[in-house]
């Protein structure tokens, strides 16, 4: 028998906003997305890194969480991630922006990369991880580009967010407080 988890909020607010989804930037084509998205990521890095968030693709929106709260708080992410799956009408899920990757293993420490990966409902990811050297972008080191359907197993910690939606009944509760009109979740 396994134990059933009550969902509990998260103690971290974060902002997020939603708005129409452009399809120039964000393709109906799926396999479109990865790139076009990397290419933005990789265009904002060269203002300095891009701030981590969670992206919800619909079909007619994007929704945006910003992540950097809930890392400083130690708040569990991949929950927060799963919440924002469990939501209805998102076609995929995909983490961005400046994160530490253990590049070679658990055992080393965490360098700053540029991260994009993206999951579908069904299990099917997509993944970039672009190395950083002291917070800027080297054109001899490109971004290291891995897909579900290619055979690759899924990178540690990401992914899996819709799976424990479903399992764990997690959907995001978002209300407007008093921030300038922003929205912000708790």
């Amino acid at each position: 028998m396994v134990p059933l988890r009550l969902p509990q909020p998260l103690p971290v607010r974060t902002r997020s906003s939603v708005g129409p989804r452009s399809f120039t930037r964000f393709p109906v084509e799926e396999e479109a997305i990865g790139p076009s998205v990397l290419a933005l990521v990789e265009e904002a890095a060269a203002k300095g890194p891009p701030r981590p968030a969670v992206l919800g693709l619909g079909p007619e929106h994007v929704e945006q969480y910003d992540l950097l709260p809930l890392l400083r708080a130690k708040a569990d992410v991949h929950r927060f991630v799963a919440a924002v799956a469990g939501q209805e009408g998102l076609e995929a899920v995909g983490l961005v922006g400046t994160l530490g990757v253990r590049f070679g293993g658990r055992r080393n420490k965490p360098q700053a990369a540029l991260v994009v990966f993206f999951e579908w409902s069904d299990g099917r990811w997509w993944s970039a991880v672009r190395p950083l050297h002291e917070r800027k972008l080297r054109d001899d080191w490109p971004a290291l580009i891995r897909t579900a359907e290619e055979g690759h197993p899924r990178p540690g910690g990401l992914g899996g967010w819709w799976s424990r939606a479903r399992f764990e009944g997690l959907r995001l509760q978002a209300a407007n407080v008093a921030q300038g009109g922003a929205q912000m979740v708790h």
